[in-house]
């Protein structure tokens, strides 16, 4: 496969991942997740969200993200080595507010 032919599937499969964006895990019902959000949606977690993430980056980084639950950890313990101070008890919100908003989107 050509570096072209390459460069053209990847863009096409990003697409189709904005796309499914739009889609709530399990139910098929168009949810409140934007592919460019400015803000985090309401929930136990969005005060740490706008507090923590939005220190170094908009909103759109991280609502673009699907990961797992081991995919957020993983996050918010670069994030700590990088700097953020959370207590654990907000990075254990902080983890479960971005997996439930922010999880793995159904295929």
């Amino acid at each position: 496969m050509s570096l072209k032919h390459g460069l053209l599937l990847a863009a096409l499969a990003a697409g189709f991942g904005l796309a499914g964006a739009a889609r709530s895990a399990g139910d098929g019902k168009a949810s409140r997740r934007s592919a460019y959000a400015n803000e985090f949606p309401e929930g136990e977690g969005k005060p740490l969200a706008d507090r923590y993430c939005q220190i170094c980056h908009s909103a759109t980084l991280a609502t673009q993200q699907a990961k797992d639950s081991t995919g957020w950890e993983k996050t918010l313990v670069q994030m700590e080595k990088w700097g953020v101070k959370m207590a654990p008890a907000e990075h254990d919100t902080l983890r479960r507010f971005l997996l439930a908003h922010y999880g793995p989107r159904s295929r």
